[in-house]
């Protein structure tokens, strides 16, 4: 089943699971505010993208000083000579001169227009919602639109000064990755994104910040180790590539009365359009194996548990099954609930 079923989830908890995923918590309030529900990842991404980018203009848009090479009939900064005698300027009464000017057109700010172009395009677009973006895109005049890539993002570099664009660099990285599958004649190619995974990376990576934050460091160990498979004698390299990585979610480790829970997160678009219950008993013989195997080749020296965590939209289960000495819980997160109650729920699964 797809998007079409529209679930109905709160776009403020959606957007709280973003700043976790992101640690930009500081960004939550100035960046956003309401507490619509969002149709389908399209309008929910856009309607944060249009406050941040509001936010932004309000603030005033980075500007840098680029060094330009230019050819001017007046000397402006400093000639290039070996630039002008290569292409024979002077023969026409021009010279290449070097300056530094003070422009907005800067990387940050070339990839927010690139993004709400993008945004723009997209068929799902709520019509209103296209509107604002055409009416923003007007303050960006002045700024070229630039190709995204993998390594543009990863060679950005964040101070106090350009801080306050991260949230909307995450978003069109996120953009990036889960909306554009392919190109084809310079058109862009929308899938679906929460079945590229992209959310489900995101839930992952929410819970695991969101226990980093709120846990006490003194007492409590919040991380996501790879474990090793537990084997009675020594394999070869070549053989142990065989096996399946146990690479975890989230690992919490309560350093005073020495326990470990090993949470597995498991996001789907069906999860939260279709039957809770159906849908986690349709799936729940693979994952309880993953658990399973988690916590039985563990090396911790205490108690070990592990949890399945699944979203809904509806009533919450609380599922524990003891097996070989060790618990495995079943539990769900209603993420249409109110924010403080979802912060209450998963604080209570380390009680």
């Amino acid at each position: 089943m797809g998007m079409s079923s529209k679930p109905q989830m709160p776009i403020k908890n959606i957007y709280y699971m973003l700043c976790y995923a992101w640690n930009v918590l500081e960004q939550s309030d100035s960046i956003f505010a309401g507490s619509d529900k969002f149709d389908n990842i399209y309008n929910l991404l856009s309607k944060i993208y249009i406050n941040g980018t509001v936010s932004l203009i309000k603030r005033g848009l980075n500007s840098y000083y680029i060094r330009e090479n230019e050819m001017l009939s007046t000397i402006k900064g400093k000639i290039n000579m070996e630039d002008s005698l290569k292409y024979q300027t002077f023969r026409h009464g021009r010279v290449i001169c070097q300056h530094d000017n003070f422009s907005e057109n800067i990387r940050l700010n070339q990839i927010v227009k690139t993004t709400i172009s993008m945004l723009i395009k997209s068929p799902q677009l709520d019509t209103i919602l296209r509107n604002k973006l055409v009416k923003l895109r007007f303050s960006f005049s002045n700024i070229q639109e630039i190709k995204l890539s993998k390594g543009l993002f990863s060679s950005l570099r964040y101070n106090r000064n350009n801080y306050h664009y991260r949230m909307l660099i995450n978003i069109s990285e996120l953009i990036y990755k889960g909306l554009i599958t392919t190109e084809e004649d310079n058109k862009i190619l929308f899938s679906d994104f929460v079945r590229d995974r992209q959310m489900a990376k995101l839930y992952e990576k929410f819970v695991l910040n969101f226990y980093s934050a709120h846990l006490d460091v003194k007492k409590y160990n919040v991380h996501a180790p790879k474990l090793k498979w537990n084997l009675d004698e020594t394999v070869s390299e070549e053989d142990l590539l065989l096996l399946p990585e146990m690479r975890t979610d989230i690992v919490i480790e309560n350093k005073i009365e020495n326990t470990q829970l090993i949470i597995d997160t498991k996001y789907y678009a069906e999860t939260l359009v279709t039957s809770y219950r159906a849908d986690i008993e349709k799936v729940r013989t693979s994952h309880l194996f993953q658990i399973l195997a988690y916590v039985n080749n563990s090396n911790f020296l205490g108690e070990i548990n592990g949890t399945l965590l699944y979203p809904t939209i509806e009533k919450e289960i609380n599922a524990k099954f003891p097996i070989g000495g060790k618990k495995i819980y079943i539990k769900t997160l209603n993420l249409d609930a109110e924010w403080k109650d979802i912060s209450d729920r998963l604080l209570s699964f380390i009680k």
